[in-house]
């Protein structure tokens, strides 16, 4: 039996979770199960969990998770290039000032993958170390325009909040 892949959000965000569903679902070239259920929490909200099987996805799979633990390698960008880069930001970009920049949570190697990823395709960055030691990519004001403007037609309109600078809360 082939393992679930999950996606998981707050119920606030169940519209772009659909969304996803929905993108998924258009360019899955065979038979998708998917299975929707509630995670409870200790908050306020609860998160929506969305179980997806196939043998496509399976695959797909095998190549993030090798040894069950997540990995992003040059081949894993260059095969989801900038849909991955406008998902990863949805999730994990933000501004600063008029700068870009990711805290991915994911290991140092995984991060030097999409920086590499980034400068080879014309979007030049940084990578740092950011306090809690995780390593931050980072991008000049010039590169954080070109590349929003580059991700804009992949933005669903529930995300577009995370590519506007907030001013700070007084």
């Amino acid at each position: 039996m082939r393992p679930w892949l999950e996606i998981v959000r707050s119920e606030t965000e169940k519209v772009y979770q659909n969304h996803q569903l929905k993108q998924l679902r258009l360019s899955h070239p065979g038979t998708l199960e998917y299975f929707w259920d509630v995670v409870p929490t200790d908050g306020f909200y609860d998160k929506q969990r969305l179980r997806l099987r196939s043998e496509e996805l399976h695959r797909a799979y095998e190549l993030m998770y090798p040894r069950d633990k997540k990995i992003v390698t040059p081949q894993i960008m260059d095969i989801c290039g900038l849909y991955g880069i406008t998902a990863l930001w949805s999730d994990r970009g933000r501004m600063v000032g008029r700068k870009g920049k990711f805290m991915t949570r994911l290991g140092d190697s995984s991060n030097e993958a999409i920086a590499d990823w980034l400068n080879r395709n014309g979007f030049p960055c940084t990578c740092f170390k950011h306090g809690n030691g995780s390593l931050v990519i980072s991008f000049s004001r010039e590169t954080t325009s070109h590349l929003i403007t580059s991700m804009r037609p992949y933005i669903h309109k529930t995300m577009r909040k995370t590519f506007v600078n907030k001013p700070p809360i007084q």
